[in-house]
Parts: C-alpha cells; structure tokens; sequence
C-alpha cells in the first residue's frame, strides 16, 4: 500500500506533496507510512508548510488546507510531527503503578492485537517492561503508531 503526504483543501481534494524536493533527496523512496512519518517528524508542521511554500510546491489555495496523510483508499493519518514527542520507554515507566492509564494501554492494545493479551497484562502486573515494549514493537508499524497516537492523546 501507497501513502502519501498531501494537503486537503476541501473534504477528498489532496494535492499530493513531493517529499524528494522537501528533503532533496531524490534516491529516497517516501511511499510508506513508516517513511513519511520519518521525514515529518524532523519538523512542526508550521515548518513544513514554509518548505512547502519555498519549494513552491501547491498552489495559494492549498497551503491553508490540512496537512495529512492518506494512502491509496484516501484514509486519512494524522501527521507525525516533532510536536508530538513520546517516548513509549518513558511513558511506561511513568505510568506503571497507574492502573487507569495501564487499563487503557491493555485495551488500545486489544483493540489492534488480539494476540499475547495474558501475557501483556502479566508483564504490567509484574511490571516486567522490557516484555511489555517487545509485544509492542512485535506489532506492524501503523498498529503501534495508533497505539502511540492514543496514549498522547488521551493519557497525558
């Protein structure tokens, strides 16, 4: 599957952006998700909007639409920018002992993998962290960023 950094002026109108010029890199390949989210997470978005503006990429109308990003089926991702900065180490060691929080991270976890949910449960019973992270990162890579996105949204 194919993703894309694009603007949205209007709901379903993408101008898609040409990463390779942002970054003048043109050997680089940006069409995974993984890929895009490794180029804007170097930057604000306010940051990437002005070398939007200097490449001179989009037209006026589009540099006020919505930054995102989409693949094939026009499904749209959040983007991944410096602003949003979380380490999952650090979260979990702050968050251990706080059974809410612990309680939400199960359950976002459920929600993507089914798989190794009792073990998962007993390594935060036991505060066992170095298992915890392994079954998370055992995930493909836009399950753990819908995980990682949901903590920093909902568990600051």
């Amino acid at each position: 599957m194919n993703y894309f950094l694009v603007l949205e002026k209007r709901p379903k109108d993408f101008m898609p952006i040409n990463i390779s010029i942002l970054s003048k890199d043109d050997n680089y390949n940006y069409s995974s998700l993984q890929s895009i989210d490794e180029f804007t997470r170097r930057y604000t978005e306010e940051e990437i909007r002005d070398l939007i503006k200097e490449n001179n990429i989009v037209t006026d109308d589009y540099l006020n639409g919505t930054l995102c990003v989409i693949n094939e089926n026009k499904y749209r991702y959040k983007l991944f920018t410096k602003d949003i900065n979380m380490s999952m180490d650090t979260f979990l060691i702050k968050n251990i002992k706080n059974k809410q929080i612990m309680n939400k991270f199960v359950n976002i976890y459920i929600k993507y993998s089914n798989d190794n949910t009792a073990l998962l449960k007993e390594a935060i019973k036991n505060e066992q962290l170095d298992v915890i992270l392994q079954l998370l990162f055992s995930l493909d890579y836009e399950k753990i960023r819908g995980i990682y996105f949901y903590l920093f949204e909902n568990c600051k």
